[in-house]
């Protein structure tokens, strides 16, 4: 018996579109990873040279390794605080403390403000010549600070804008998922006599599984590819000490801004996504490895 087969129909335009826009690239990409190209003119292919280049030269492993080490820290406070945030929020305006319709929208609305705008603000804030805070800080006899210019200071500043402006998706995430939570389950637990602590240790955080590791997978791959914020906040040379030094800084500096001989270099920057490519796989994979031990088994 023939099998029908209709339903290529359906799937082939969406691949043929997700090949040219996402494989394809991601193919070219990995290809110049191994050429020495300034985006014109001929291209030369240079075998593993950018590579060695990134893990060996004297100017520039130390670079890419500390904001390599800004992306690993930035993912830590993902899965230590940001997302343990989220949850608390979230279950906070579950159970409707006082004021929750207010706090929601409170919560969820800088995620709709610009990258850009945030940043503008912050500066307002922290900037420390004309600052709000140093002002404030003045008028009542203590020390102005430097803020994002002292390296004790901007990562930390940086942690609380992004926990402040990006804390509302996760948050929406982790309450829709409590509310998807059958009302039959929680009403049986009241009237076989739970605590508040039990429904939600044995009911609540169970069901709650799924959400996690989805909104702690997107949180992974956005603490790997950060740029716009520390970008802004820092400029393209990583700020202070390069304490608000990235991956995707780097990538800027020494793909568009001459950073490393002189020219723009569309091959060494290739080499360098190439990489982070890669460190965000294996963080993935492992993540999620570890992440399905946890998934609650219906």
């Amino acid at each position: 018996m023939k099998k029908n087969r209709n339903y290529l129909l359906f799937i082939t335009p969406a691949f043929i579109l997700y090949s040219i826009f996402i494989v394809l690239p991601i193919i070219i990409v990995m290809f110049l990873g191994f050429t020495d190209w300034s985006g014109m003119g001929d291209i030369h292919f240079v075998g593993i040279k950018n590579f060695i280049t990134i893990f060996t030269d004297s100017r520039f492993a130390p670079e890419f390794f500390n904001a390599l080490k800004n992306n690993l820290k930035y993912l830590l406070c993902v899965w230590l605080i940001i997302t343990p945030f989220q949850y608390l929020v979230a279950y906070l305006l579950y159970i409707k403390i006082p004021a929750h319709q207010y706090i929601k929208f409170m919560v969820f609305l800088p995620y709709v403000i610009s990258t850009t705008i945030v940043s503008f603000f912050a500066t307002l804030i922290f900037n420390p010549n004309i600052g709000f805070l140093n002002t404030f800080l003045t008028s009542i006899g203590m020390e102005p600070g430097a803020w994002f210019g002292d390296p004790k200071w901007a990562f930390k500043l940086l942690i609380i804008l992004i926990l402040w402006q990006g804390s509302g998706s996760g948050i929406m995430i982790f309450y829709s998922n409590f509310m998807d939570i059958s009302q039959d389950v929680m009403e049986a637990s009241r009237i076989d006599g739970c605590t508040e602590w039990q429904r939600f240790l044995h009911i609540l955080l169970p069901l709650s599984l799924p959400s996690c590791a989805s909104n702690i997978t997107m949180s992974t791959i956005w603490a790997l590819a950060i740029f716009d914020l520390p970008f802004i906040l820092g400029g393209s040379n990583g700020g202070i000490n390069g304490t608000l030094d990235f991956a995707n800084t780097v990538f800027y500096r020494y793909t568009f801004g001459s950073g490393l001989n002189g020219k723009s270099d569309l091959g060494f920057g290739a080499s360098i996504v190439v990489i982070m490519f890669i460190v965000m796989m294996v963080v993935t994979l492992i993540q999620n490895k570890v992440l399905t031990k946890f998934e609650y088994d219906n």
